[in-house]
C-alpha cells in the first residue's frame, strides 16, 4: 500500500502475534483510480458546489448532496431505463442512504476523487502527549452502544469496547480502543463516554470519529456503485443487523443483498472501502452480485462477508490489514462466505489480516458441478495471522494455481469438505504458529456430523463415538448424507492433491497433513481419491522434520514421515511421481525465493514440464471466464495467479474496442465497454470488430493522451496523440466536440509494444486503426490512405 499523504510515517499498529512474521503496518488507504466517463442521458449530478433547493441535477446545476440526488432517482419510474449518479470531485459527508430503484449507478465523474466519510473531523486537542478533547457539536451517544450480536462477541484478546461501532482514524490510519485509565501506546485512544473526552497518544493529525451507520446499501437489482473512496462508518459486529434504542446498526458500510434469494446483479466495484468500525462490505441472498477491483482494507471486523448470495463472483480485490480491533474469535477474515453455491474467488490478494485470509465456511459448492464448481483460483494469500485460504464443511470445490506464503497457521486448508480439487498451487513457508492440523496443506476431517447418520467410517453420529452430533438448524450444522453427493456433510473425502509445490515451514509442522483425528476415523486413503505429482522443499531435514503426516488406516493415529521416500515405502502406490528436494544454496523450484518472487525456474526440471494434465473444472477455474480454453504448459505449482512477476511489465493492458457504424461508416474506439455494447444497441455502431489494441485508462510512465474528438457535421470520431494536431483538426478540419482523452498510449516502441496505424479514406472521411499488417494491406488496396504508425499499444490478445 501507498505510505500516507505529506510527512505522517506509517505506524506499526499491531503485529502477527509474536510469530516473527511481517508486522501489519497500517497506512493510508489508497484512493481508487478507475475513470468514469458521465453517460449523455439519464444522469444525475451532484457536487460540493451544488444546491438542493434550486439545483436541477444537471452538470451545471448540480445537487449539492449524494442523498438529494437518490431521493431524486429513487422516485424514478421502476422501468428499463438506467439512472446514474455522477458525483464531482470532493469529499461528502454522507450516510444512512439507501437505492431503492433498480437500475441504478452511483459513480465518480472521469477522474475526480470522490470520497464519502461517515464521521466527523475532530479539532482542537490539548495537551503535548498524551493529546485530549471534549466532544463538542455532535451527540456521539449512538455509536457507544453495543450492537454486537451474542454469537460474535469473540473471545479475550479482543480490543477493549469493540462491541460499539465508536471507531477513531488519525490520518487516515485506524487506532485501536484501550479501556479508560489504560496506559496509552502509538496507535492508540481512549475515550471515556462518562466524561465524554477522547484522549489520543498520538499528535492529533486529521483525526475523524465514526458517526453513521452505513454508508449505500441496496435490496434492488441491477445496481452499481463504482469508483468511490468510503470510509469511517460506524459499522456494528452483527450477522446482518440490529435494532438498539430504535437504531438498526449494520454489518457493513456498503451492503447489497435481497429480501429473499432472489436476481440482484449488484455491483460494487474500483472503489475503496476502508477504517469502518466493523465489516467493510456486506452481501447476502442476492444472485450474481459481484465486486470487482475494490480495495477493502483497515475494517475493524472482515473486510468483506457474504452470506446466500449465489453466482457470487469476487474478482481483483484487495482484502488487507482487516480485524484490526482483533475480535479473535471465529468468523474474522479478509472475507468470510457462507452457503454460496457456483461462487468465483479468483485473481485476487488477502494479506495482512488479523485473522484468516479467504473463509468458505457452511454450504460452499456447486449446485451443478458439471457446470461450475466454486472456484477458489489465482489468488495470492499472505502474512494472515491465521489460515491463508480456509475451505470448510462445503464440497465441489477447485482451489487451484494459488499462491499462499508466510500465513501464520496452514497455508491451505480443506476441512471436513468433500469432493474438492487441489491443483498446481504454490504454499511456501506457512505453518508459524504449530496449530493442531496446520500445514502447508491440511486436509482433515471434522467430527461434526448429522445426528443419526452413518459417518464413511460405518459408525452412527453419536457421542459414544466420538462425533460431535448437529440438528438441523443449529448455527454451525452438517447436512444428512440422504441429501446427497452436493450436501455439506461435515465429511473429507473424495479430494484431489495434484501438482502442488510445498517448500518449507516456519515451525515443526509438516508440509502436507492428511488426518481424521475422529473416534470414527476412516483414514487418510478414504479422504484422498488421488495425490501425486507433488514437489515438495525444506532447506534441511529438520525444517520441519516431518515431511508429511498422514494417517495411513481407520481408528489409527497420523504418522509422521521425515522423507518422501519413507512415505513411499510405508504406502505403496502414492505419490510416485512427486519430488522432494533439501538443502542447496538457493532453492531449486524458484526464480528468487528470497524476494518471494514464486515463478518457478523453467531450469528446474523437477517443476517445469511436469505434471498431470488438468481436468476440465480446474481448467476452467484457472482460466475463469473462458469456457473452454486450451490446456496450459505442464508445470508443478501455481501456473497463473494474482500479479504474478514478469521480466517486462507490460505498461498497457485495457482492451480498446473497435465498433463500426455500418450506415455511416464511422469507427470508434473505446475502452469502455459499456461505452462499446450501448454504441451497439442505441446509436448504430453494431459492427463488433473485436479488440482494436490494447491501451491504458491512466496515464503512466513513457505514456501520453491519445485524445478524441468528433466533427459534428460528417459525424466521425478522430483520434490523436499529437497536442498539435488535436489544435489543428479542432481549429481547421470540423473535428470541434472535444471528448477528452480517449486512452493513453506509447509515442515510441517498447516493451510488448507494437505500431498502431491510422488509415484514412479521403471520399468517406473516415479514420481507422490496425495493428494488422494483413489488414493494413487489405484498406490500402480498397482506397484508403496508410498514413503510417500514430502510436504505440499492446497487440490485442
Amino acid at each position: 500500500m501507498p505510505p500516507p499523504e505529506g510527512d505522517e510515517t506509517p505506524e506499526a499498529v499491531d503485529t502477527a502475534v509474536g510469530q516473527g512474521l511481517a508486522a501489519h503496518v497500517y497506512s493510508r488507504p489508497p484512493v481508487p483510480t478507475a475513470y468514469y466517463e458521465p453517460p449523455s442521458a439519464n444522469a444525475v449530478f451532484v457536487a460540493p458546489g451544488g444546491n438542493d433547493t434550486a439545483g436541477t441535477g444537471t452538470e451545471a446545476q448540480p445537487y449539492q448532496t449524494l442523498g438529494r440526488a437518490l431521493q431524486v432517482v429513487n422516485a424514478k419510474p421502476a422501468d428499463a431505463t438506467t439512472w446514474t449518479v455522477v458525483l464531482k470531485a470532493g469529499t461528502y459527508r454522507e450516510g444512512d442512504l439507501t437505492v431503492s430503484r433498480p437500475r441504478v449507478t452511483v459513480q465518480r465523474y472521469k477522474g475526480d476523487v470522490v470520497s464519502l466519510r461517515g464521521s466527523v473531523a475532530v479539532t482542537g486537542f490539548s495537551g503535548t502527549g498524551p493529546y485530549t478533547k471534549t466532544l463538542t457539536g455532535f451527540d456521539p451517544t449512538p455509536v457507544e452502544a453495543d450492537c454486537a450480536d451474542t454469537v460474535l462477541l469473540g473471545q479475550a484478546g479482543r480490543d477493549h469496547g469493540s462491541e460499539t461501532p465508536f471507531a477513531v482514524t488519525r490520518a487516515g490510519i485506524p487506532l485501536r480502543r484501550v479501556a479508560p485509565g489504560a496506559t496509552l501506546s502509538s496507535g492508540q485512544y481512549r475515550y471515556d463516554a462518562a466524561t465524554n473526552v477522547l484522549t489520543l497518544a498520538d499528535s492529533p493529525t486529521e483525526v475523524e470519529v465514526a458517526l453513521k451507520r452505513w454508508a449505500l446499501k441496496t435490496n434492488a437489482p441491477l445496481v452499481k456503485f463504482a469508483g468511490l473512496d468510503i470510509q469511517n462508518y460506524a459499522t456494528c459486529t452483527v450477522n446482518w443487523s440490529r435494532t438498539v434504542n430504535g437504531l438498526t446498526y449494520y454489518k457493513g458500510a456498503v451492503l447489497l443483498y435481497r429480501d429473499t434469494e432472489s436476481d440482484s446483479g449488484a455491483v460494487l466495484e474500483n472503489s475503496t472501502v476502508a477504517n469502518n468500525a466493523g465489516n467493510g462490505v456486506g452481501v447476502a441472498h442476492g444472485r450474481d452480485i459481484r465486486l470487482s477491483g475494490n480495495v477493502l482494507v483497515n475494517n475493524g471486523w472482515t473486510g468483506a462477508q457474504a452470506s446466500n448470495a449465489q453466482r457470487l463472483i469476487v474478482d481483483h480485490n484487495v482484502m488487507s490489514y482487516n480485524n484490526v480491533r482483533r475480535w479473535a474469535n471465529t468468523v474474522e477474515a479478509g472475507m468470510k462466505v457462507t452457503f454460496i453455491r457456483d461462487g468465483v474467488v479468483f485473481n485476487n490478494l488477502f494479506e495482512h489480516n488479523a485473522a484468516n485470509g479467504f473463509w468458505c465456511d457452511q454450504g460452499c459448492g456447486a449446485t451443478d458441478p458439471g457446470d461450475r464448481w466454486f472456484v477458489l483460483a489465482r489468488n495470492v494469500a499472505r502474512y494472515n495471522d491465521a489460515k491463508g485460504l480456509f475451505y470448510e464443511v462445503s464440497h465441489h470445490g477447485v482451489i487451484a494455481s494459488n499462491v499462499v506464503h508466510d500465513n501464520s497457521q496452514t497455508g491451505i486448508a480443506v476441512f471436513g469438505s468433500r469432493n474438492v480439487q487441489l491443483w498446481n498451487n504454490t504454499a511456501v513457508d506457512n505453518d508459524a504458529s504449530s496449530a493442531g492440523y496446520s500445514a502447508n496443506v491440511s486436509i482433515v476431517d471434522d467430527n461434526r456430523c448429522f445426528s443419526g447418520d452413518t459417518v464413511p467410517g460405518g459408525k452412527a453420529c453419536t457421542t459414544a463415538n466420538g462425533c460431535d452430533p448437529q440438528v438441523a438448524g443449529n448455527y454451525d450444522h452438517c447436512e444428512p448424507s440422504s441429501v446427497g453427493p452436493l450436501a455439506n456433510t461435515c465429511n473429507a473425502e473424495g479430494v484431489v492433491l495434484m501438482n502442488n509445490l510445498l517448500s518449507g515451514s516456519l515451525s515443526a509442522r509438516p508440509l502436507l497433513n492428511v488426518d481424521d483425528p475422529n473416534a470414527t476415523a476412516y483414514g487418510a486413503p478414504a479422504i484422498l481419491q488421488a495425490h501425486d505429482y507433488q514437489a515438495y522443499y525444506r532447506p534441511s531435514t529438520g525444517a520441519p522434520a516431518t515431511l508429511i503426516r498422514f494417517q495411513r488406516a481407520a481408528n489409527t493415529s497420523a504418522v509422521s514421515y521425515a522423507s518422501l521416500a519413507a512415505f513411499r515405502t510405508a504406502n505403496p502406490g502414492r505419490e510416485p511421481q512427486s519430488v522432494e528436494r533439501t538443502g542447496g544454496t538457493r532453492h531449486p523450484f524458484f526464480v528468487n525465493a528470497a524476494t518471494k518472487d514464486f515463478t518457478q525456474d523453467p531450469a528446474s526440471a523437477d517443476v517445469w514440464g511436469r505434471g498431470q494434465a488438468l481436468p476440465s473444472e480446474v481448467l476452467k477455474a484457472v482460466y475463469w471466464p473462458q469456457t473452454s480454453p486450451a490446456q496450459p504448459s505442464a508445470r508443478i505449482g501455481a501456473i497463473e495467479w494474482r500479479d504474478k512477476p514478469v521480466a517486462s511489465a507490460c505498461v498497457v493492458s485495457a482492451p480498446v474496442h473497435h465498433r463500426r457504424n455500418p450506415t455511416s461508416g464511422d469507427h470508434l474506439f473505446t475502452t469502455m465497454l459499456s461505452e462499446a455494447e450501448s454504441a451497439a444497441s442505441t446509436y448504430g455502431y453494431t459492427d463488433n470488430l473485436g479488440v482494436a489494441f490494447l491501451a491504458s485508462t491512466t496515464a503512466g510512465a513513457g505514456l501520453s493522451p491519445v485524445y478524441r474528438l468528433y466533427h459534428p457535421t460528417v459525424m466521425e470520431h478522430f483520434w490523436t496523440i499529437d497536442a498539435a494536431e488535436k489544435q489543428s483538426a479542432q481549429t481547421t478540419y470540423g473535428y470541434t466536440t472535444d471528448e477528452g482523452i480517449g486512452f493513453h498510449a506509447a509515442t515510441a516502441p517498447g516493451p510488448c509494444l507494437v505500431p498502431v496505424y491510422r488509415l484514412v479514406h479521403p471520399a468517406a472521411s473516415r479514420h481507422t486503426f490496425t495493428t494488422s499488417q494483413a489488414e493494413r494491406a487489405s484498406l490500402v488496396a480498397s482506397g484508403w490512405t496508410d498514413e503510417g504508425p500514430k502510436f504505440y499499444a499492446g497487440a490485442p490478445q
